[in-house]
């Protein structure tokens, strides 16, 4: 059985040194992978969770650190991506983001790891995510008839009330609209009816004024 190398002298975790990992030698990639999320790491190489170096590690075991690493975050960023589109207000296309760009990630991953564990992972679920979450938004919104750029467009859909495609979103906001033009006609109602009242008591008022002016006249000719 071969002997394993430890790796015990890790240098502090910089994000700068993880987004630059495409020029440092691989061990340095690997560690900065493994400290990010170092209690992940160590369930995927199998050691026990001690904290980042406390612990000596092979490098086998620093490259299934790093790998799990790699493909545990690239899997969780489309679905956060998916989250934030939905809370947007694009919960179809959300979904398709969450959906393939997951998929993407899984596929992404498992290649890059088999080029190069560890950075490869990390690069391949990047990129498989990316092309993914592409695909996926693409493809749901194409199976709803959703056009982003359309506000008629779409089923009829809304969940609790609240409208998931774009032309849930427009009827909404038409009938939102009615409420408040029915609301503010209630208010001025009122108003209006007082207005008119007094205008015609105005008339009136004229009408006799010059009706009595006709009759004095009559009744006293210069």
């Amino acid at each position: 059985m071969a002997k394993s190398t430890p790796v015990t002298d890790f240098p502090a975790f910089d994000f700068a040194g993880l987004m630059a990992m495409g020029t440092g030698p691989r061990a340095y990639q690997n560690q900065a992978l493994y400290s990010l999320f170092p209690k992940t790491a160590a369930a995927s190489a199998g050691v026990p969770a001690a904290g980042y170096g406390a612990v000596p590690l092979s490098q086998s075991a620093l490259v299934k650190g790093a790998t799990g690493v790699a493909k545990m975050g690239t899997r969780r960023i489309p679905l956060a991506a998916g989250l934030l589109q939905t809370l947007g207000g694009d919960p179809i296309g959300g979904a398709g983001t969450a959906g393939g760009g997951f998929l993407g990630a899984k596929a992404g991953a498992a290649l890059g790891t088999a080029i190069m564990p560890g950075a490869g992972t990390l690069a391949g679920g990047l990129i498989g995510g990316a092309l993914g979450g592409g695909i996926g938004q693409s493809l749901t919104r194409s199976v709803t008839g959703i056009d982003v750029n359309n506000p008629l467009t779409g089923p009829d859909i809304s969940l609790a009330g609240i409208p998931l495609t774009p032309y849930a979103k427009t009827k909404k906001g038409v009938e939102r609209a009615a409420e408040l033009e029915a609301l503010r006609l209630k208010e001025l109602l009122p108003i209006m009816e007082k207005a008119r009242q007094q205008q015609f008591q105005r008339d009136l008022i004229g009408t006799q004024v010059q009706m009595a002016g006709q009759l004095l006249g009559n009744i006293y000719p210069r």
